[in-house]
């Protein structure tokens, strides 16, 4: 039997492509062009918590750091064969010999990895370096944090539809974690990713839990809540930061069961109490808890959320809006909706209720304008038709002048040829009335016969004619 110093020494494996090449020859890589927005800023090229390898895998190649938590760290890695970013998260090399640090390390990479959601960054595999530390593979999300597109507003009514939306894909996907029997329990804008695209990830699943076990496995130290344990990349002191141990979760968005370490209390309506914060900051400009340190920790526990509900009250949003912030932020878990898929069907409801009001305003206003442009094009019409009849008019009263104005000018000439011609015709009536009056009644019926031809022929009326028939 050949000693372990005789055997030959392992190869480093090919990658996929390499061993595909070698049997059926040249392979295309296909590398599409990045988005305007794909920059993913590399913070730090060279780590001491870099992996010298990854699983002895030489598809993948560290671009460097691009994150830093109290747990992990986060590096840029490029998939050679599939030509692809992917983001790697390694244990810290200072918890390598902590196996409740390992646990929940591994267990958060397990919870992404099952929970099949557009809203969750998808885990692709999980390994371990040769010092023992775990690593898991996972997308690169690139994008903003809710937090900085909140604080690029210049007021808390500004995009407010727009917050909303982007809420509503919070809402939905702790809703199907919710389903899955998973919470979050550090539900906070920084940790909500949002893309270019409009894609909504919630982000950090590090303090999540698997409702049903034990709950004295879900706490990390037996410690007092008040000791500090570990903190995120973003420690400073602030009520915005998340603190692990005991106390999870981060006080300006925790509710008092979480902030008094009151572990068996937690359920969904943790992260409910939580999307009630996140509701709050949208609305009103600041999350419930107004305070840093340890001054946010105690009114978390105390549960003090007065300053909240009277900015609530008056930051001018839908009274809708306003009702579920001030229920999902009920000090009592009692009070508030059972679970993440409650609040997104108000708010599901709300925002479809917002798009109706906007269609109907949106059928006004067409039908406002096109009733607009029919009065105008009326006006328009009826200005023609005026003009067109003062037109007519004008023709007619032509026509009449030029009527009136003829028979004028027939009148007056049958008035010239009357005076000219009656005093024939009365001639020739005085002459046939002489003849009658001498009783010569033939020569008087030739005078009156003359004397009413001549009447005709001259056509002096009809009165004289009648006069000189009778």
């Amino acid at each position: 039997m050949a000693k372990e110093s005789d055997q030959p020494p392992s190869e480093t494996p090919e990658s996929v492509i390499a061993q595909i090449e070698a049997r059926a020859g040249s392979v295309s890589r296909i590398h599409l062009r990045d988005t305007p927005h794909d920059a993913s800023p590399v913070v730090r090229l060279h780590s001491d918590d870099e992996p010298e390898s990854i699983d002895d895998d030489p598809r993948y190649q560290v671009q460097g750091e691009i994150a830093r938590g109290g747990v992990g760290v986060i590096f840029k890695v490029r998939d050679k064969d599939l030509g692809r970013e992917v983001a790697l998260k390694v244990l810290r090399r200072d918890h390598v010999a902590n196996d409740e640090v390992i646990q929940r390390f591994v267990e958060e990479a397990q919870i992404g990895g099952q929970l099949q959601h557009p809203g969750v960054v998808p885990v692709y595999g999980l390994g371990l370096q040769e010092d023992g530390r775990p690593f898991f593979a996972m997308r690169l999300v690139r994008g903003r944090t809710l937090a900085a597109l909140l604080d690029d507003r210049d007021s808390p009514s500004e995009e407010r539809r727009d917050f909303l939306s982007i809420f509503e894909q919070i809402c939905q996907t702790m809703a199907y974690a919710h389903a899955r029997g998973v919470i979050h329990r550090d539900l906070k804008p920084a940790n909500i990713m949002v893309g270019a695209f409009g894609e909504v990830q919630v982000m950090d699943w590090g303090f999540s839990k698997v409702l049903g076990r034990d709950p004295r496995e879900d706490s990390w130290h037996e410690r007092p809540p008040t000791e500090d344990l570990i903190a995120t990349v973003r420690s400073g002191g602030d009520g915005s930061h998340s603190v692990a141990g005991s106390v999870m979760g981060t006080p300006s968005y925790t509710p008092p069961e979480q902030a008094l370490g009151r572990i068996e209390e937690i359920d969904e309506r943790c992260d409910v109490f939580a999307l009630g914060a996140l509701l709050c900051e949208i609305l009103s400009g600041k999350p419930p808890y107004d305070a840093e340190g340890k001054e946010a920790l105690f009114m978390a526990a105390q549960g003090r959320l007065e300053d909240a509900l009277e900015r609530l009250e008056g930051c001018e949003a839908d009274p809708e809006l306003v009702e579920l912030a001030r229920k999902c932020l009920a000090a009592e878990k009692r009070d508030r909706p059972r679970d993440a898929g409650a609040v997104a069907r108000v708010v599901t409801d709300h925002l479809a209720e917002l798009e109706e009001r906007t269609r109907i305003r949106e059928l006004r206003a067409a039908q406002a304008r096109a009733n607009e442009e029919r009065e105008r094009s009326q006006a328009r019409r009826e200005q023609r038709f005026r003009r067109r009849g003062l037109g007519v008019i004008a023709a007619l009263m032509l026509v009449v002048l030029g009527g009136g104005g003829a028979f004028l000018w027939v009148d007056a000439r049958d008035r010239e040829r009357r005076e000219m011609i009656t005093p024939q015709v009365r001639d020739a009536l005085l002459r046939a009335r002489g003849y009658r009056e001498d009783k010569e009644w033939v020569r008087a019926d030739e005078a009156a016969q003359v004397a009413l031809e001549l009447a005709r022929s001259e056509d002096v009326g009809g009165e004289i004619v009648a006069e000189v028939e009778t």
